[in-house]
């Protein structure tokens, strides 16, 4: 069976994040695009560094994707819910929720085809964050995962993502305080909810 090219792999919907959902899903993270992942290598430095996966708690064999990851800014996270009007709605709407500042995990298997790529986003006030991750919960789709409250709000959904791989998406969202977090855990045929649950926990707990 032929996976395919890693590069493919860094544009699967599971790096697709979005700071606000639309209709259309995910999208492209710009700064992603032709990435690869660099064994032996920490993740970018940033203000938000510590509330991402680090290399040591992600599946084994998933290394960082370096041009995929670090500080977001506003235009950037926007950016993830389309281009155009979609990109300025989600731009207007990350301001007027207190959009402090963003950064991005991403992360890759060669050999299995396993994608993470998680997205915690700071805002000025908790109900900011809770503003938005409502935009958020209203614009997801797929299968709820019945699953414990994680943070404040939570939820998990899985989508069937189809190609020459059948594999599944998992989203995990969750918000705790003045932050939102996106986990997408795509993995082949099936993605474990217990990788983004048993992740988000950890990320909660450094979250205080």
């Amino acid at each position: 069976m032929v996976r395919p090219p890693l590069a493919a792999l860094v544009l699967a919907p599971a790096l697709l994040l979005g700071g606000c959902s639309s209709d259309d899903g995910p999208r492209v993270d710009p700064s992603a695009a032709a990435s690869a992942p660099v064994p032996g290598v920490t993740l970018p430095a940033g203000p938000l560094l510590d509330l991402v996966p680090t290399p040591e708690e992600v599946p084994a064999g998933m290394v960082p994707i370096l041009k995929g990851s670090g500080p977001r800014g506003l235009a950037v996270v926007a950016g993830y819910s389309g281009t155009g009007p979609a990109q300025a709605r989600a731009e207007s709407a990350l301001r007027s929720h207190g959009f402090q500042s963003a950064y991005v995990a991403q992360y890759a298997n060669q050999g299995t085809g396993q994608v993470l790529s998680v997205l915690v986003t700071s805002f000025a006030t908790a109900a900011g964050a809770t503003a938005d991750f409502g935009d958020d919960q209203r614009g997801t789709s797929g299968t709820p995962v019945p699953a414990e409250q994680l943070g404040d709000a939570s939820s998990v959904t899985t989508q069937t993502i189809t190609g020459s791989v059948s594999s599944e998406l998992l989203l995990v969202r969750f918000l705790k305080g003045p932050r939102t977090w996106t986990l997408a855990y795509q993995a082949a045929p099936t993605a474990d909810p217990q990788v983004g649950i048993a992740l988000a926990k950890k990320l909660l707990e450094r979250a205080g």
